[in-house]
């Protein structure tokens, strides 16, 4: 049974989640970077080579199939859960597999960006014909672009698909950044003065496919004869420039629920183009949620 917006308490009880998605699990106790990861292998050669290559040069790069199939389906099947339910997909957030995906990366991520903080920015997309909630043209930060030293990137954006995409799904499209004259300028601006320079993410479900937070992009409308889209998104930064937003994840001590609520609120408060003010005002609620925890644990 769906829960009313003023019926908080559902929201707070995690063996109410728990049959939401039974096939998912809320573990309070144990840090999410302790956890028996699903995927420990380093990435895979001669493929890494290219990604690296490419998001130095082109601004993103796709990544297939890195993590377990298995693993991404029991997600995948949450989000329909959630639908079913009429709860926002970013409560997928709630549950550890979804935090998992995160923890999975740092082979990658350590390799681009070296000591690196994972931000409490994270959002889900359900993407029907009926809603076509995928984001239009942007980029995710207006800045410049920032390399270290050892040639580290600085501030990345993380997407994983949970179904297969191809031409009926909602891709994602993006300018690679040779072909954009404003990617190094550190503006809003956006002109694609070339269609054919367009490129087209397709891969299958358990891709990583990663960009440049300046790095021109968007998701195309859903197909009538495609299955609905589901991906997750996150950033990552590397440690030694400027918090985009924070303060940065901690994932050596355990994330409790109302943390996990309380940063979902916020993202449906940030990044939601449908929500209502209703909506809105509950996801206020929610970020409230771990305030006040924190205010009671700090006496």
């Amino acid at each position: 049974m769906k829960p009313e917006l003023d019926a908080i308490e559902f929201y707070q009880d995690a063996d109410w989640w728990r049959k939401v998605c039974p096939q998912l699990t809320i573990d309070l106790a144990s840090p999410f970077q302790h956890r028996q990861m699903i995927r420990t292998n380093v990435p895979r050669e001669p493929d890494w080579s290219e990604c690296k290559r490419m998001i130095h040069n082109d601004g993103y790069f796709a990544y297939p199939s890195w993590y377990a199939t298995d693993a991404i389906n029991r997600l995948a099947t949450c989000f329909d859960q959630l639908a079913g339910q009429g709860i926002h997909p970013a409560f997928a957030f709630v549950f550890d597999e979804a935090w998992d995906l995160l923890v999975q990366l740092r082979p990658m991520m350590e390799d681009l960006l070296g000591d690196f903080h994972s931000l409490p920015a994270v959002w889900s997309w359900h993407v029907t014909q009926e809603t076509q909630t995928a984001f239009t043209p942007h980029r995710d930060q207006v800045r410049d672009v920032l390399l270290d030293d050892d040639d580290h990137l600085d501030y990345l954006t993380v997407w994983v698909p949970l179904t297969d995409l191809d031409h009926r799904s909602s891709c994602i499209c993006v300018l690679p950044a040779p072909l954009d004259s404003e990617f190094e300028e550190g503006t809003a601006d956006i002109r694609v003065e070339n269609l054919q320079d367009v490129r087209c993410l397709q891969g299958p479900r358990g891709s990583v496919f990663c960009w440049s937070t300046q790095l021109v992009h968007w998701g195309t409308t859903q197909s009538e004869f495609g299955p609905p889209r589901k991906s997750v998104g996150f950033y990552l930064q590397r440690a030694d420039v400027p918090c985009l937003d924070g303060p940065p994840l901690d994932f050596s001590q355990p994330t409790s629920l109302s943390q996990r609520l309380s940063i979902i609120g916020q993202q449906i408060i940030d990044y939601s183009r449908t929500a209502t003010e209703e909506e809105l005002n509950f996801a206020g609620r929610l970020v409230g949620l771990f305030n006040n925890e924190e205010s009671v644990e700090g006496g």
